[in-house]
């Protein structure tokens, strides 16, 4: 009967060593799990932050868009202007030309219209210049 309390004794003990790795396992499983949710929030907090800097990066995109599309036509129009002003300004130095040429034979007509050779044949100048 010694024999058997013996064992019993050692069974019970192996029992409590076998329990406390029991609780060890279940404690370390709960921190364990406790620890996966804290990184899972974290994943998903980085997923989240991603998506929205993904979303800030295709706006900031489309505006860069915008902006080089608004500086090309602007360019463009700026030049269509440009070439405007060039053909302007070579029909100004045109007709100013025009206008000195023009002034000119008025101012020859005058010349010859008063000369007393002129005013003797035509008689008095008309009103109608």
């Amino acid at each position: 009967m010694a024999i058997l309390q013996a064992e019993l004794a050692q069974a019970q003990e192996e029992k409590a060593k076998q329990e406390e790795k029991i609780a060890a396992y279940v404690k370390q499983k709960q921190q364990l799990h406790w620890e996966l949710r804290k990184l899972q929030g974290s994943q998903e907090q980085c997923k989240e932050e991603a998506h929205s800097l993904q979303e800030r990066l295709h706006e900031l995109r489309s505006r860069a868009q915008y902006w080089q599309e608004l500086y090309k036509d602007s360019t463009q129009a700026l030049d269509m202007r440009e070439e405007q002003l060039v053909v302007c300004k070579v029909e100004l130095a045109f007709l100013k030309e025009e206008l000195s040429k023009a002034m000119e034979q008025v101012q020859d007509r005058k010349r010859q219209h008063h000369s007393p050779r002129a005013g003797a044949q035509n008689g008095p100048p008309s009103t109608r210049e």
